[in-house]
């Protein structure tokens, strides 16, 4: 044994010394001119990064300021054309501003630069029918005489906000209408415009000229380096400057590196001279002591460093000698073994020369864990630990192996939701589990040693339990699978599944019998539901007037069909006993769409085809279809049509009824002038002073008078005539000279007077127009009649026709009647409701059909002076 001064540090030399200062100095020159060249390269880097950067940030900064340019030019123009009033640019103007939070507010100021429409109107704090001034006027004079878009100067507030617009000019045609004005605040603008990763990383600045207008404020510390953006179009600039903060941080950190790894060298250097010595001595040590045994035999510190170690650790550990000498021996442990054994070693020293004894888990080189039964031996004096090892990893394992089978057994039986039975030979219970005793509700000690008849049958089948376990012992079933039902200590009675097997032993000798019981209550309470079910399910299909069925759409497969179903489409079955659609719902789901009407030949009737797909119950997708009869429905729906037709040929037919005393005057005046032009030519031939030059023309005075009746006649003819409706491109203004050539008799008749209002450029429309006739006769007629309280001279009837929108037309009849009381407007279009005493109450149901049909509106509201105003829609006809 060495004595305690054998582990203290030898002295060295005074030139040793040189070295590691040497090395030291060297260390700290190497890492100062590191440094340097470290910042050089990231100033650099800072350079190049926020060129790149700036770039980015530059495009997507232009390509947002163009959208919302963009935007707002569009609204511009939506102004210009009329499209847009007051709501609508509110609405528009508010979703834009939700998108652009950099902007304050969007107003439409007019051409003498005052504020109409502002949104948003309580929060931009602008008042309408305020007046421009400042760069925003001028902005507003430039931006209207250069006709384009651009942003005006930046303006400080009373507050100390900057803020600056943008002008877009409204024209209407080359007419300047006034100007649509988004104004931008600046502190928002340097936050929301640039990308947020941007801002985020360099400290910006927004400027105009020498003025700093605002500041992300992320940080003002901030480097050297600037890069300017120029924002294209507007008077601003955009200064970039990284922030130095991570960069300082990042410099601290490299000098506590460098000043602890130069600790560190320092303190390795003197470790490495202490360790060089100690070795030195070891090595003459190892060859008397290591050699003597092959348990692992060694020496390390209190700190668990390995001094020395013999070649059965070695050969054990699996690595070199030199490897593992200097490191801890605590580093080869196991992982949750270590903090113990370091305490533990810490206390072995504290209490002196006892020696004491410990089994740790080892970890080798290969990978693999070794037990070692460890003794050790303090010796406080010189500050270290002899350890002496033996390898029980076998006998270790044999036992663990063991006690893993056995709580691994355990475990999973005790986990079961399965009751397991053992009984021997003669039938008694050798062995239970606990979910056996949950099922039965007996314990484990109550059951233990019985024979048959258990407790847990129940008595009236106790017999045929009896039974069945004798055969199973007598070897007549070696596996059995039985139900029946069993009774609980409580007296409950439930459904158990018994699953027999033979109990055999290590050496392949049967020693009984294993059984599993499984609680079936639940489960054939739930197979009764769910059969209960499926058939009150079957009796409801069944029971409906639809054809329903279910069809695998990848190989046409019928998997369900009703009573209803077979009897109209009955399919045929293959040899597999698989049943599949026919050709006609072959051809049918081919081209169905969700809900189509079909027409079956057999049986002949109309159907309502609707499929929808679903998961059928072996979770392949299925799709599901339901025929519904709708002959009856389709045949009341003709007759409605047929009714209807006859109905408003009917109600043309009374309309000329009601003109008829008003047409036989207008009809009687060119036939009375033809008979007298025929008169005075019958007694000029008798006297004989006819002539081809006096004859002439009168002749054509009678053709003409002749033209005057046929074209009224015509008119009348083409008008009451029932033939389908015939929907075609047609020129409204014809439409209404063909009404107003019959309606003009009756306005002579009742004094009124007809205005009529076109605007120009109207489209085509796809109207049928002898329904369209129907529908202006019969409202201007209305109009006409309710104005005969007034004086002939202010019965004036108004019918306008406008642009309603891109698709749609819109004629309004408008008079100065006494208009339609309040109470009675909801009532107004229903059918056999009238307000005349000799009215059928068909005139204006008849009017709201005959627009509809077209897939117009028609409406019925007050006029502001006065009368009433019928308005109704009709579509623009599209090639």
């Amino acid at each position: 044994m060495r004595t305690p001064r054998f582990y203290t540090s030898l002295k060295r030399s005074r030139f040793h010394w040189l070295m590691p200062n040497s090395t030291i100095v060297l260390f700290f020159l190497t890492m100062a001119v590191m440094l340097w060249t470290l910042d050089a390269r990231e100033s650099e880097q800072l350079r190049t990064d926020l060129a790149k950067d700036t770039l980015w940030a530059e495009q997507t900064m232009r390509l947002r300021l163009d959208g919302q340019q963009s935007e707002l030019a569009q609204m511009a123009r939506d102004i210009g054309r009329e499209e847009l009033d007051e709501e609508g640019f509110l609405v528009q103007a508010s979703q834009f501003l939700a998108n652009t939070p950099e902007m304050t507010a969007v107003v439409w100021a007019d051409a003498s630069f005052t504020l109409r429409w502002i949104a948003p109107y309580e929060d931009s704090g602008l008042v309408a029918g305020a007046g421009l001034s400042g760069a925003s006027a001028t902005a507003y004079l430039q931006a209207q005489s250069e006709g384009r878009s651009l942003f005006s100067q930046p303006y400080r507030l009373d507050n100390g906000d900057w803020r600056f617009d943008l002008m877009v000019p409204v024209f209407r045609d080359t007419q300047f209408r006034g100007m649509v004005i988004a104004i931008y605040q600046a502190n928002a603008f340097v936050r929301r415009v640039p990308p947020s990763w941007f801002a985020e990383k360099y400290y910006l600045e927004l400027g105009s000229g020498k003025q700093l207008l605002a500041s992300n404020a992320n940080n003002t510390t901030t480097s050297r380096v600037v890069q300017s953006i120029q924002l294209a179009g507007t008077p601003l600039q955009l200064l970039a400057r990284p922030v130095r903060s991570s960069v300082d941080k990042n410099r601290l950190i490299q000098l506590g590196l460098v000043t602890g790894l130069s600790v560190l060298t320092l303190l390795s250097l003197i470790s490495l001279s202490r360790h060089i010595r100690r070795r030195v001595a070891a090595e003459r040590e190892r060859d008397r002591v290591y050699n003597l045994s092959r348990e692992w035999l060694g020496v390390m510190r209190a700190d668990s460093t390995l001094l020395h170690v013999n070649p059965a650790v070695v050969a054990g550990l699996g690595y070199p000698a030199e490897q593992l000498v200097g490191t801890s021996f605590l580093s080869y442990l196991h992982p949750a073994q270590r903090e113990a054994t370091r305490q533990m070693l810490q206390q072995l020293l504290q209490a002196g020369s006892v020696d004491h004894y410990l089994e740790t888990r080892v970890l080798s080189r290969s990978g693999d864990t070794l037990l070692l039964a460890w003794a050790l031996s303090p010796l406080p004096d010189a500050g270290v630990i002899y350890f002496s090892g033996r390898d029980i990893t076998a006998q270790k394992q044999a036992e663990l192996a063991l006690r893993h089978e056995y709580m691994f057994r355990k475990a999973m039986e005790d986990s079961l939701v399965v009751g397991i039975r053992a009984i021997d030979l003669e039938g008694t219970i050798s062995y239970v589990n606990p979910a056996f005793c949950r099922i039965t509700g007996y314990d484990e000690a109550e059951l233990i040693g019985l024979r048959p008849p258990y407790p847990y049958w129940a008595p009236d089948v106790a017999p045929y339990n009896y039974e069945v376990l004798r055969q199973t012992l007598s070897g007549e079933h070696t596996q059995q699978l039985f139900e029946s039902v069993m009774q609980r200590k409580n007296g409950e009675r439930f459904y158990g599944q018994l699953l027999v097997s033979p109990l055999i032993d290590a050496d392949g000798q049967q020693t009984g019998w294993m059984a599993a019981l499984s609680d079936m209550t639940e489960k054939r309470e739930a197979q009764q539901l769910l059969e209960a079910a499926n058939e009150r399910f079957i009796a409801v299909i069944e029971g409906l007037d639809a054809a329903v069925a279910v069809v695998r759409p990848s190989s046409q497969q019928l998997l369900f069909s009703n009573h209803r179903y077979r009897e109209w489409l009955a399919a045929d079955s293959d040899d597999s006993g698989n049943e599949y659609c026919d050709l006609r719902l072959y051809r049918l789901l081919r081209h169905a769409s969700s809900e189509q009407e079909i027409w079956l030949d057999e049986p002949a009737r109309w159907c309502l085809l609707r499929t929808r797909p679903l998961r059928w119950v072996d979770g392949e997708a299925a799709q599901m279809l339901i025929l519904t009869d709708i002959t009856e429905q389709r045949a009341a729906e003709q007759r409605y049509e047929e009714q209807m037709l006859k109905l408003q040929a009917t109600s043309r037919l009374i309309t000329m009824g009601e003109m008829a005393s008003t047409l036989a005057h207008e009809l009687n005046q060119p036939l009375s002038a033809i008979a007298n032009y025929q008169a005075g030519c019958v007694e000029r031939l008798r006297q004989g002073k006819a002539s081809a030059e006096t004859l002439i023309p009168v002749m054509e005075k009678i053709t003409a008078q002749a033209e005057r009746a046929g074209k009224i006649v015509r008119r009348v003819r083409e008008f009451v005539k029932q033939s389908e409706p015939v929907r075609k491109p047609v020129a409204i203004g014809e439409v209404i000279d063909a009404a107003l050539a019959i309606a003009d008799i009756e306005a002579r008749r009742l004094a009124c007077s007809i205005n009529v209002h076109l605007a120009p450029g109207l489209p085509l429309v796809h109207v049928d127009p002898i329904l369209i006739e129907q529908v202006l006769l019969n409202l201007i007629k209305n109009g006409m009649e309710a104005m005969q309280q007034l004086p002939p001279a202010e019965r004036q009837l108004e019918v306008s026709v406008q642009r309603h929108n891109g698709r749609r037309i819109e004629l309004a009849i408008v008079d100065r009647g006494h208009g339609v009381p309040d109470d009675i407007k909801t009532q107004l279009f229903d059918a056999f409701f009238t307000t005349k005493s000799d009215g059928m109450g068909m005139g204006l149901n008849i009017c709201r059909s005959i627009v509809e049909f077209h897939q117009g509106q028609l409406s019925v509201e007050d006029h502001p002076l006065g009368g009433t105003i019928f308005r109704f829609t009709l579509p623009v006809y599209e090639p």
